[in-house]
């Protein structure tokens, strides 16, 4: 780690070789509760009041440090986050039990807004409704809170008593030792998963699990010009873990079958039509399939073989301009030679003469 541009840690934290642990920590303190991300600060800023808190109050480390300068840090340690995962982890050490170095302390918890999970379900569209889209009803299974304890999970708040673990804040204090010595950090309830709550007598159809598996449907416009893969997103149709939650999003997965006339490219159809090498030579007319229904193309005298034609706006609507616009159909011809050996004496000849005047 680069060192040229660092600040003295003593600079960083405003005190002096010769300030004492308590001072150390106290302007700590008070550059935190300025500079603290949660509270409106500059985390660049934090970063580096922390790892200066971090050397200057553990002894050894500042022993190094006052000795050797920077050439005297282990920085493969971890200094950026100041042995937290995260500033939320530090913000919970300051906070928790109750305990707030930004003044007032916290009182309760803070109520955690619930998102429910997302469901995928597959879609299957025939080759034409993924190129001109459907309306379609989908029928898929999610959670939802109870309709007979509308999502108590007990028949009555009567048979629901606060967790005597966390005494209803969902919550435990732990003691730990950090930087800042022994602190007192808050956990998620081992009793009650952090409910608050303990049931004594669960309701008979969810079973206390609070929320019950039921089939929904629900009719969707999948637009025009889908294809294999593409997600489609019907928002709250998720799933409701809890009364209050918001619900989570239905995302339908489309799977379009394929079409042994056409192959697709993008927006772009590509398809082929068979001519003998007389009609090549000559020119003709012949119809062809396209998404559209039958069409017929005009093969110029002397089209050769795998030679493309293109019809202009004849492919797939695109999702873009929302079937506004359309991909084009690109016809390959394929021209079909048949073996000298199996004409007949007539056509022989009429070949062989074709050939000497060539």
């Amino acid at each position: 780690m680069a060192t040229k541009n660092k600040r003295d840690y003593y600079d960083v934290l405003g005190t002096n070789k010769s300030a004492s642990q308590s001072e150390i920590k106290k302007a700590f303190y008070k550059l935190a509760k300025t500079h603290h991300p949660d509270r409106g600060g500059d985390a660049e800023k934090f970063k580096k009041i922390n790892e200066a808190y971090m050397v200057l109050s553990n002894p050894d480390k500042r022993a190094k440090y006052d000795r050797f300068g920077f050439s005297g840090m282990d920085f493969g340690e971890g200094f950026s986050g100041g042995g937290f995962s995260s500033f939320t982890d530090i913000f919970d050490m300051f906070f928790g039990g109750g305990g707030d170095i930004f003044g007032g302390g916290r009182s309760g918890r803070r109520r955690r807004v619930v998102h429910g999970e997302d469901i995928e379900v597959k879609v299957k569209l025939s080759f034409k409704e993924g190129v001109f889209g459907i309306k379609k009803e989908i029928e898929y299974t999610r959670s939802e809170p109870c309709h007979q304890c509308d999502g108590l999970g007990a028949l009555s708040r009567n048979d629901i008593r606060s967790c005597p673990t966390c005494g209803g804040s969902g919550q435990e204090t732990r003691t730990v030792r950090s930087i800042l010595g022994l602190m007192r950090q808050s956990v998620t309830c081992s009793q009650c998963n952090g409910t608050g709550e303990i049931i004594r007598k669960a309701c008979p159809v969810c079973r206390g699990k609070k929320v019950v598996i039921k089939k929904n449907k629900t009719t969707v416009n999948i637009p025009a010009g889908v294809d294999s893969n593409m997600h489609l997103k019907v928002q709250g149709h998720g799933h409701i873990p809890t009364k209050d939650a918001i619900p989570g999003d239905l995302y339908l997965r489309i799977m379009v079958k394929k079409d042994r006339r056409f192959e697709r490219d993008h927006y772009d159809i590509h398809s082929m039509v068979k001519c003998s090498f007389m009609q090549v030579i000559k020119g003709c007319e012949l119809t062809i399939d396209t998404i559209d229904g039958p069409t017929k193309v005009k093969i110029a005298p002397g089209t050769e073989a795998e030679s493309q034609l293109r019809l202009k706006n004849k492919g797939i609507p695109t999702l873009e301009s929302r079937g506004q616009r359309r991909g084009d159909h690109f016809i390959t011809v394929k021209v079909k030679i048949p073996k000298y050996s199996s004409l007949t004496k007539a056509q022989k000849n009429l070949i062989d003469e074709l050939i000497k005047i060539s």
